[in-house]
């Protein structure tokens, strides 16, 4: 990529130093800027964009949102113009913001893993999409009759329980295809993909930010299960 994607090594990185690369005026107070490096997740994946700040020691402007755009990250300024392409900047996450997601989207793999050891998942529930943020939901291809909420909620307490740790590598289509319960529709084939593992339970393919550990993420509340023609939603929240 043209933008090294820091966040996918270490998503506990809260700063770090940063070429500028590319500058685009869109306003006397806006800007884009390409990084040759980046702490600032994109929104994509169903996870929320990060915000924060890139600064020199004579010009602070705020990143208001991340894109991903082929190969580069575009980081969305607020504030005066920029230094020069070539100046090296300081990235500052706003990390409340981040680590809140970064639980969000591990509740979602959890509520997910929690639905694969009930053996709903993938064979009667395909995942078809999710949304990480303040409203959290998992979008899956199917329909359950019974309603699975209260047995859901108890597996996801046995696992949150359990302090197991989360890992992520990077795998060929191939190992992620051998080694994923499920792998999402639309994957990208030809390059690196990384593999998210729930110790004990399994693995599956992510592109997001995860916390270390599932004591990290706190307790989840599923609220009640929503059914629209062959869908089933499970909306779920931190408490």
């Amino acid at each position: 990529m043209k933008t090294i994607p820091l966040y996918l090594e270490d998503a506990y990185l809260k700063e770090a130093e940063a070429t500028i690369l590319s500058i685009t005026k869109e306003s006397d107070t806006k800007w884009q800027v390409v990084l040759d490096q980046t702490i600032f997740y994109p929104r994509g994946g169903g996870q929320s964009t990060d915000q924060g700040f890139l600064s020199t020691d004579t010009w602070k402007g705020k990143v208001s949102q991340a894109l991903l755009k082929d190969d580069a990250i575009i980081h969305f300024i607020e504030g005066s113009e920029p230094p020069p392409v070539g100046t090296r900047v300081k990235a500052t996450l706003d990390w409340e913001r981040r680590y809140l997601h970064m639980r969000l989207h591990s509740a979602g793999h959890v509520v997910d893993f929690a639905l694969h050891l009930l053996g709903y998942c993938p064979s009667i529930l395909l995942p078809i999409k999710g949304d990480h943020s303040k409203k959290a939901v998992i979008y899956y291809q199917g329909i359950v009759e019974k309603d699975f909420k209260e047995d859901l909620e108890k597996k996801i307490q046995e696992l949150l329980s359990r302090n197991l740790s989360f890992s992520t590598r990077f795998v060929s289509y191939e190992e992620l295809e051998r080694e994923s319960i499920y792998l999402q529709q639309g994957l990208p084939k030809n390059k690196p993909l990384r593999l998210l593992t729930l110790q004990e339970v399994g693995s599956v393919a992510d592109g997001g930010t995860q916390v270390k550990n599932i004591a990290e993420v706190g307790k989840i509340s599923i609220l009640p299960l929503e059914k629209q023609e062959a869908m089933t939603l499970v909306h779920y929240r931190l408490i």
